[in-house]
């Protein structure tokens, strides 16, 4: 493994490049595990469940709204929150989902 300083002030893109790695390869992998960890969440009942689908009571400060893991989610599947939540209960439907999801993002690359 490379050891690069940031005092290198080098780009992502060449370190990537360095290390053998093509950027959309990166997000694709960081995506299927983010959806996979999703539908593992959600088909079992855990504290991270609990924390995933809670909400917080009071007024937020002002400024850009902050992503939430669900928003991530929708966005990056395509689909309503309640159907991801539906699919995901369903082991091989989700998986599905995620290969298809990860077909139309190369498609569109």
């Amino acid at each position: 493994m490379a050891r690069i300083s940031w005092k290198e002030k080098k780009k992502n893109k060449d370190v990537l490049e360095e290390i053998g790695l093509k950027h959309t390869e990166l997000l694709k992998t960081i995506k299927t595990r983010q959806l996979a960890y999703y539908g593992h969440i959600r088909r079992h009942q855990s504290l991270q469940k609990t924390i995933m689908e809670g909400k917080i009571n009071g007024k937020r400060q002002r400024g850009r709204k902050r992503k939430s893991w669900l928003g991530n989610m929708k966005e990056t599947t395509t689909r309503r929150i309640n159907e991801c939540c539906e699919v995901a209960l369903n082991r091989e439907e989700w998986r599905r989902t995620i290969a298809s999801n990860l077909w139309q993002e190369t498609e569109q690359r």
